[in-house]
């Protein structure tokens, strides 16, 4: 069952997990019945719908890209993890479509498990084939690209890097990842090593030139390692410092840098 928040002026919807009924694990089902109901109980709000689903059900997702092609507020899809088979064109149908750039959207034919002779075999051919051309004319009609293009790129089961599906037209924005700096030291502390890059430093930048190093007033190491400044962009925040080992590394929140060799 996927999750809900309603809090504030937007609402979300995680779809995480597989689309429609799971058998081997019921709580990773998104079935389209509840999904329905829930996005008219949410409507007409601001609605992110965040993705992490390799797929299920074609008639499931079908039922899904419906509800929210025909909801009434504005509609984000994000790809946090991966949009795959059905979930691909799930995502298609928001208004906008947000991956992260380690996020992968990927398309391909349908497929299923069928058993009979050759007449019903057939018979399930052609049906996957105009479940097929359904597909392709969706994600034809929400990315510009033409339709033997997208059917092409289904026949190939074609893996888009966050990059690649904006250059394809089936995302509109790159959610780039930031570079985490857990802590800032001064120059004449980080003059002592090796490597370190500038978005450590208290300034922000890599001074012109180093400056000496203070002596401890005690002579321990552990003293000329500080944090200094404002922590910027941070998952750790200001709440991590740097620790000397034996004056030969220092440890900067998930970083280790070498000394300087005299």
């Amino acid at each position: 069952m996927f999750e809900v928040k309603n809090e504030g002026q937007r609402a979300t919807v995680y779809i995480y997990g597989t689309i429609g009924d799971d058998w081997w694990c019921p709580e990773d089902a998104n079935r389209a019945k509840d999904f329905s109901q829930t996005l008219d109980e949410l409507s007409p709000k601001p609605l992110d719908i965040r993705i992490d689903s390799c797929g299920g059900d074609v008639y499931e997702g079908f039922a899904i890209a419906g509800a929210i092609a025909r909801y009434e507020g504005e509609t984000v899809a994000h790809v946090d993890g991966i949009a795959a088979s059905a979930a691909s064109y799930i995502a298609l149908m928001a208004d906008r479509v947000s991956m992260s750039d380690y996020a992968f959207l990927m398309i391909h034919n349908a497929w299923t498990c069928c058993q009979g002779n050759r007449d019903e075999l057939r018979t399930t051919a052609d049906r996957l084939e105009g479940i097929d051309g359904s597909i392709a004319q969706i994600i034809a009609s929400r990315s510009g690209m033409a339709v033997e293009d997208v059917a092409h790129a289904m026949s190939a089961e074609t893996w888009y890097t966050a990059e690649g599906a904006k250059e394809a037209g089936l995302c509109d924005e790159v959610v780039e990842t930031e570079e985490r700096v857990a802590a800032r030291i001064e120059p004449a502390i980080a003059a002592r090593f090796l490597n370190v890059p500038e978005s450590v430093y208290a300034s922000g930048r890599r001074p012109e030139t180093d400056a000496a190093v203070p002596p401890a007033a005690d002579g321990s190491k552990g003293e000329n390692v500080t944090e200094v400044g404002e922590p910027g962009k941070s998952h750790a925040g200001g709440n991590m410092v740097g620790t000397e080992f034996e004056g030969k590394a220092i440890v900067l929140g998930n970083r280790v840098y070498r000394r300087k060799e005299n």
